[in-house]
């Protein structure tokens, strides 16, 4: 069962994007989105400040409007965030942002991904697996690389919930297995 701010977060995304693609202001408002909340997360207890209901609503209102006018938040975006204000719900900000950035996803064929190796990737082998997950899964997938040695050689690539193991470490885990079961 999803919790109510699960709930309220997906129903507000869900109306956000309905109006975005009216407007033809996706981006847009995800880059405020994302400023926005990067901003909160960046003053310690701004967030529980602002959702507090003991503290005046126009004093919150006037911080709040102080964040958006540095994050040059305008239209959809400071609509959305002054209402979830309003409506006692700014709490559910950072998860309205994730909610929304997850339809905007889907909806542009775009996911996220990491790539783990023993040694680090040049920039061009990992455009080339970029190439290849783009055309295996039909999605723009923006790889992030990482470094793990105890790999100790080969990848993994985490695409969504799929995950592609190709390291020594696994084959030889695989092997350990096979030979312990016999």
């Amino acid at each position: 069962m999803k919790t109510a701010s699960v709930r309220v977060a997906r129903r507000y995304a869900r109306a956000l994007a309905l109006l975005t693609d009216e407007q033809n202001s996706g981006d847009a408002v995800r880059a405020t989105l994302d400023s926005l909340v990067q901003a909160l997360e960046g003053v310690p207890d701004a967030l529980a400040f602002l959702a507090n209901p003991t503290f005046d609503l126009v004093a919150r209102q006037k911080v709040l409007v102080g964040l958006l006018d540095g994050c040059k938040a305008t239209g959809t975006a400071r609509n959305l965030v002054l209402l979830l204000l309003d409506k006692g719900r700014i709490a559910a900000l950072p998860a309205v942002r994730d909610e929304f950035a997850a339809l905007q996803d889907q909806r542009t064929g775009h996911v996220d991904g990491a790539v783990t190796s023993a040694v680090a990737l040049p920039p061009t082998a990992v455009a080339r697996l970029q190439a290849v997950l783009k055309r295996q899964l039909g999605k723009d997938v923006a790889l992030t690389a990482a470094v793990d040695p105890a790999l100790i050689g080969g990848l993994v690539v985490r695409v969504g919930n799929t995950i592609f193991d190709a390291s020594i470490a696994n084959q030889l885990a695989r092997l350990h297995q096979q030979l312990v079961s016999d």
